[in-house]
């Protein structure tokens, strides 16, 4: 395969040995940093989990499968990362209950699930580098392997127990599988492309578009190579029953319980075409956008100008890489909501076309400094564009994690609650904040109606004469709550949150802001990743309203 260097002394040789010594310290030293980083903040808000979806879709099954309940009951994820965690999980309390570890110390159970992720993350890492290195050369890859060692969204979803960081590593695979079936046309390379696949898709759903690049490789060997129909076909059918094959591996029960299952996912599926209450903007802009801060702004031109680069240079397979992108991306537009974390299966392929860019650029700039004489300046060219492609992701990613270590602003509000208010009291809390946040503060929270997302919806202000009256004297508001009203415009909602306000005896705030920063606008993604400047500590806004004239 073809591979860049640049002129003269290359920063990277990879033809040298001396080359191969500073490549492979390079890489222990990316490695090293990218699991160090992950391992900072990592125990954020134990006991308690604050991301709902890391709260209950993984972690609880996992500790069920631990102890013999193979059937997670739960199938609007697949079971691939419930199913891994609990071989981790059975091997660590060997001899334990887990379920019960998990009801007795939560923190714990959690705790070794987000280091599972944040190791698997770093086996992403190593990967990444492998293919960048395979298709573009050592300095490439190392690029897009540091790309995903230290751009802000992966670094934050490899703190918390889910799926969403796990799914690269057999879409990274998938890709390098499929290359290979391109190249070689061999029956290995398509069958290892369809189980990647199949193992993509059965640990994230959205994952599954991954399989058109293997369609596309069989497609490129028949229009380029002139294979033969018959072969190929069949090098594609199998690649198909491994791909099931291996999607049922690890979902086997999506499969004897299909018709629940299919009820569950659809209900789940069903929801997408509609908006959030309070988000704004359409998918189509916001994906490009997340992009920027999700991987980083130079990186994103990098990976532009390696995708330009490669249909000039290498069309095959840079169509090979771009396929899911693309496709993923137009589906995801789609959507009604949508979210930065839905363009994760893309960031891999993103890196290696970074990484390309990178050297295509550097390779630009040291030619034309060669070609005026500033030979020794030529030679800093490479290391010169890796900072720059590395700048934004390192320093948002190390900003981020050391916000992590801080005491989450619901942990603060919980220990207000737990030595402020009298035992007994009745407080109404909003339905964000996990199912067991309020288990060891002697209170009574006012049951919340469902379903949660109409929350907001159901809001009037003659609720506060309600609270009165049912003797719920203090009010929890959040502004992951309250802002998405205000966001959607709904009107009974700002009405409710005014009067609260203006009928409190007392509001005592935590804030995860700076002092004199100002809150961010209301978006979902930055009210669970808090990548704005304007924090300093995990958390939303939080309001402890005591009402006046309310005896409770």
């Amino acid at each position: 395969m073809p591979t860049v260097h640049l002129p003269r002394r290359p920063f990277l040789p990879d033809h040298r040995e001396e080359g191969e010594g500073r490549i492979r310290l390079l890489l222990g030293a990316l490695l090293t940093g990218s699991f160090a980083l992950r391992l900072v903040g990592i125990d954020h808000g134990l006991p308690q989990v604050y991301n709902p979806d890391e709260e209950l879709h993984f972690v609880p099954q996992a500790a069920a499968a631990a102890d013999g309940d193979l059937n997670p009951g739960y199938f609007q994820n697949p079971s691939a990362l419930t199913y891994l965690l609990a071989i981790v999980l059975r091997v660590v309390y060997i001899g334990h209950d887990v379920t019960e570890r998990l009801a007795a110390d939560p923190g714990e159970i959690f705790l070794v699930s987000r280091v599972v992720v944040a190791a698997l993350a770093t086996v992403l890492v190593y990967l990444v580098y492998r293919l960048g290195r395979r298709l573009y050369g050592a300095a490439a890859g190392l690029i897009a392997g540091a790309l995903l060692g230290f751009a802000f969204l992966p670094v934050f979803y490899s703190h918390q127990a889910l799926n969403d960081i796990v799914t690269l590593i057999p879409v990274t695979l998938a890709v390098w599988a499929s290359l290979r079936a391109y190249e070689d046309g061999r029956l290995a390379d398509f069958t290892l492309a369809g189980a990647m696949v199949g193992l993509a898709a059965g640990t994230k759903y959205s994952a599954g578009p991954i399989a058109l690049v293997v369609g596309l490789a069989g497609l490129l060997r028949l229009l380029e190579r002139k294979d033969q129909l018959r072969p190929t076909l069949i090098a594609l059918v199998c690649s198909g029953v491994f791909c099931f094959a291996a999607f049922v591996l690890v979902n086997p029960f999506l499969v004897i319980d299909f018709d629940y299952a299919i009820r569950q996912y659809s209900g789940q599926s069903a929801q997408l075409p509609a908006g959030k209450i309070g988000q704004s903007g359409a998918a189509w802009s916001y994906y490009p956008y997340s992009l920027i801060w999700g991987l980083g702004a130079v990186p994103v031109a990098m990976a532009l100008l390696g995708a330009i680069s490669g249909l000039r240079s290498d069309r095959s397979r840079t169509l090979l890489l771009v396929l899911f992108p693309v496709v993923l991306y137009l589906y995801a537009s789609t959507q009604g909501r949508f979210f930065a974390r839905w363009m994760l299966p893309t960031y891999p392929i993103l890196a290696v076309l970074a990484g390309l860019g990178a050297v295509v650029l550097a390779t630009w700039v040291a030619r034309r400094l060669a070609a005026r004489g500033r030979t020794r300046v030529a030679g800093l060219a490479l290391p010169t564009v890796a900072l720059l492609v590395l700048a934004q992701p390192l320093a948002d990613s190390v900003r981020s994690s050391v916000i992590l270590t801080r005491t989450d602003t619901r942990t603060l509000a919980l220990d207000h609650i737990r030595e402020h208010l009298p035992p007994g009291a009745r407080i109404v809390v909003e339905p964000a904040f996990p199912a067991a946040y309020l288990d060891f503060a002697d209170v009574v929270p006012r049951p919340v109606e469902r379903p949660f997302q109409e929350y907001e919806s159901r809001l009037r202000p003659e609720l506060v004469d309600t609270y009165r009256e049912e003797g719920y004297c203090w009010v929890l508001v959040t502004s992951h709550q309250r802002d998405r009203g205000l966001a959607a415009g709904l009107s009974d909602a700002a009405a409710y949150y005014d009067r609260l306000r203006r009928e409190a005896d007392q509001i005592v705030t935590m804030s995860p802001y700076r002092d004199g920063a100002s809150a961010p606008k209301f978006s979902f993604d930055f009210s669970y990743d808090w990548y704005p400047l304007a924090f300093e500590r995990p958390g939303p806004e939080i309001e402890i309203v005591s009402l006046s004239d309310c005896t409770g």
